[in-house]
């Protein structure tokens, strides 16, 4: 059974039009931190004081995790884009999950003459999806990058590097109700938790603990 690679999916319009950009992981990271966390009460509606600790929003999660990327593999077989660029596309796809459509510099609808005056919308960061496995996809933001690059080809262009990644979960909360895919991949990611929650009764059972045993309180 081959192994599945992480991936980002970003579902806005990038630099290719209409089609998603997809950041294929070369190499699976060998740990993932995720670190869930309650988001603190927010005020009540008549702004007496806040709301009632377990009366929480859906919590938050943050999650870190280093790439590596390496075009060692493309240079031994000449890979013609491997010799003219290096990691330098991976490593532009990557960054550019932290910029809104709108800032790119490149218009290709001006470019296909589209013609008349293009308003863009409001600057906004398009919905990334983080794919880490068929039980989790989760709607992120990317908050910060580390690249460092440590293999260079003789014209400078880098050829190796360790890109160390953060990001956010995004609940519903924090999305337009119109992201739809993005909700659909929260609710799955969430539903499957449940699942899983609920199987590890079996565990206990294996523990040697009666779901019907008596509490100590």
């Amino acid at each position: 059974m081959p192994t599945l690679k992480g991936a980002f999916i970003n579902l806005g319009a990038g630099i290719l039009g209409a089609l998603p950009s997809i950041v294929v992981f070369q190499f699976n990271p060998d740990r993932v931190t995720r670190t869930p966390t309650l988001v603190w009460p927010p005020p009540r509606d008549d702004g007496a004081g806040n709301n009632e600790a377990q009366k929480q929003p859906e919590p938050s999660e943050s999650m870190s995790f280093t790439l590596r990327i390496d075009a060692t593999d493309q240079l031994a077989k000449s890979n013609p884009l491997a010799i003219a660029s290096g990691i330098l596309p991976t490593l532009s796809a990557l960054e550019l999950l932290m910029v809104p459509k709108s800032s790119l510099t490149l218009d290709l609808f001006s470019l296909a003459g589209g013609g008349g005056a293009h308003q863009h919308p409001p600057q906004k960061l398009d919905t990334v999806l983080f794919f880490w496995g068929p039980f989790r996809l989760f709607p992120v933001v990317i908050t910060s990058l580390s690249i460092t690059e440590t293999e260079y080809s003789p014209q400078l262009v880098p050829t190796r590097a360790e890109v160390s990644v953060s990001l956010e979960m995004l609940t519903p909360s924090l999305l337009s109700k119109d992201a739809t895919v993005a909700l659909g991949a929260y609710k799955y990611s969430q539903g499957v938790k449940e699942v899983m929650a609920a199987l590890n009764l079996a565990n206990a059972v294996d523990f040697g603990v009666s779901a019907s045993a008596s509490l100590p309180f």
